[in-house]
């Protein structure tokens, strides 16, 4: 399918908030109506560019809305409900508050509308509207993110270098410990570093997983490497960069995966904006840091080199394949949830035109 860039998609006008993307379609064809959860946000607008693409392929039509922001839940209520009044053939949701639109959705439901979430889609929903999701499953993403690390020589040898005196140290740092999203990237991150670092000559069954009561694995072994996940006690910026200053205050740290845009964020905060991983006079120029999604610092840091790599989601296949979705769902055919998949960026690829259109500021 052909990517395009997003500016491609946007429109000259807006009429209430909301920008039709109309698919080369016959007059009469199915309507479908996409709700993001901020409308301005790159991200989105990365995904209403893999839906205006999937309309084209699919001879329908989608309209796109949101509201200014994800703050403003009472905005988009308004615009779920108006969309619901335009009897379309399907809505595409990501919801800022699912609880805020209980009674929207139960009318959708009535109206035999069916509902397709997208990105975070409508967690909890009891409505029984929602009749798939199109996202992102943050445990294999999480386990991209590790798979790409534990794979370089360059770490494997740092790390190898641990003994069961001095064991070398991972450090994560989880935004929280409650997140459906944060806490699958967690999971996926430690089971798939886990599982790559035993399989290495003299590693089998010694590496340890502790720092917070949800992820204590005991080694097998006596430990030569720690997995050490660090949690702040808030999650203001200031607690986030604290808790990663504390990270990088450890003795034989070798890597850190810092796991949500903020984790990113609170490490470039702690880094002096990341200049301390400079890789010729940097003060940590020997530690690994890996993050996940986007966002102006962290691009500019994976582009310098000073982070070795992240895993952005792909907001292009969800808005793709939300509209297939919603296709099948209004054609009566049975539907379920699909992971939209993540992609490893670094800066030898952070350039290209596939990785580029899912790297929003």
């Amino acid at each position: 399918m052909k990517r395009k860039a997003i500016s491609a998609f946007l429109c000259a006008t807006m009429v209430m908030g909301a920008c039709g993307l109309t698919a080369m379609a016959d007059e009469g064809n199915k309507e479908i109506i996409i709700i993001s959860k901020s409308y301005q946000n790159q991200f989105y607008q990365a995904a209403f560019a893999g839906a205006e693409d999937a309309a084209t392929d699919l001879g329908v039509t989608v309209t796109t809305n949101g509201p200014d922001a994800e703050s403003n839940v009472s905005q988009q209520v308004e615009q779920v409900v108006a969309a619901i009044n335009q009897k379309p053939d399907a809505i595409v949701l990501a919801a800022c508050d699912p609880s805020a639109l209980e009674e929207a959705l139960t009318n959708a439901k009535e109206e035999g509308i069916p509902v397709i979430g997208f990105d975070s889609g409508v967690p909890g929903d009891t409505t029984g509207a929602v009749l798939a999701t199109a996202a992102t499953d943050n445990a294999v993403a999480g386990a991209n993110v590790a798979s790409n690390l534990a794979a370089d020589e360059g770490f494997q040898e740092a790390i190898l270098a641990g003994t069961e005196d001095a064991p070398t140290v991972i450090g994560i740092l989880a935004q929280d410990a409650t997140s459906g999203s944060i806490v699958q990237r967690v999971d996926g991150f430690i089971a798939e570093m886990k599982a790559d670092l035993e399989a290495l000559d003299g590693l089998e069954g010694a590496v340890d997983v502790s720092g917070q009561e949800k992820w204590t694995i005991p080694s097998e072994n006596p430990a030569k490497v720690k997995i050490v996940v660090t949690v702040p006690p808030s999650t203001s910026q200031a607690d986030i960069q604290s808790a990663a200053n504390a990270i990088f205050s450890t003795d034989n740290l070798v890597a850190v995966f810092a796991g949500n845009q903020d984790a990113v964020n609170g490490v470039i905060s702690a880094t002096t904006d990341a200049t301390d991983l400079d890789k010729e006079n940097g003060k940590y120029k020997d530690i690994y840091v890996v993050g996940f999604d986007a966002g102006s610092t962290q691009k500019a840091a994976i582009a310098a080199g000073q982070f070795f790599g992240s895993v952005t989601q792909d907001p292009y296949q969800m808005g793709y394949q939300a509209v297939e979705l919603a296709v099948a769902a209004a054609n009566g055919e049975e539907v379920s949830d699909v992971d939209t998949g993540s992609k490893w960026y670094n800066s030898e690829n952070i350039e290209d035109e596939d990785i580029a259109i899912l790297l929003y500021d």
